[in-house]
């Protein structure tokens, strides 16, 4: 049996509106009846405070550098109206520095001139965690610094918050990184 190129158009373009149809379909159904979306176990062995199943609202990522550590000085530091300054690689990486009493507001940029992390680094690359109810390790907040990566610029120039945790680390070379950023024409 022979097929013309005009059935086999026509029998493929049934087929691909059968797909669309199924699809809209599957997507309607969804999201108009008011289902809720499936939950699949998250062990074979079910955990008996958690019924085997993940909790709707209760955020599952954690950041890689958040530990047992750092989480309890993050606690420390809400508790007592404090800051949590974690500078990786020191020596003493995670340290709970008060903030003032009164209405006196402290931005990022002078925590970092103040604890003298920009004078030993010279360099950083810098990102403020605020606590969150959806977040363990908090809400990542980006730190611009500038070209020369030893200042804040002032649109990242958060105010701090108890509980807030700066994680800092040195940067490379802002020269090297100009020079890469030419290459790649940025």
């Amino acid at each position: 049996m022979k097929v013309n190129t005009q059935e086999a158009e026509t029998i493929s373009g049934l087929q691909n509106n059968h797909r669309a149809v199924v699809l809209a379909t599957i997507f309607l159904t969804t999201t108009l009846c008011g289902c809720a979306p499936l939950q699949l176990p998250t062990s074979l062995f079910p955990d008996k405070k958690t019924d085997g199943f993940r909790r709707q609202g209760i955020a599952t990522d954690i950041d890689p550098s958040m530990t047992e550590k750092i989480y309890y000085a993050v606690r420390q530091a809400k508790a007592e109206n404090g800051v949590v300054l974690q500078v990786i690689g020191d020596a003493s990486t995670v340290r709970v520095l008060p903030l003032p009493e009164g209405d006196r507001t402290v931005y990022v940029s002078e925590l970092l001139t103040q604890t003298g992390v920009i004078e030993k680094l010279g360099h950083v690359d810098a990102t403020l965690h605020r606590p969150s109810d959806e977040s363990i390790s908090g809400v990542p907040m980006e730190i611009k610094m500038g070209r020369s990566r030893d200042n804040v610029q002032p649109s990242s120039d958060y105010a701090l918050q108890p509980g807030d945790r700066l994680t800092v680390r040195k940067a490379t070379n802002p020269a090297l990184e100009l020079l890469f950023d030419g290459f790649l024409g940025k």
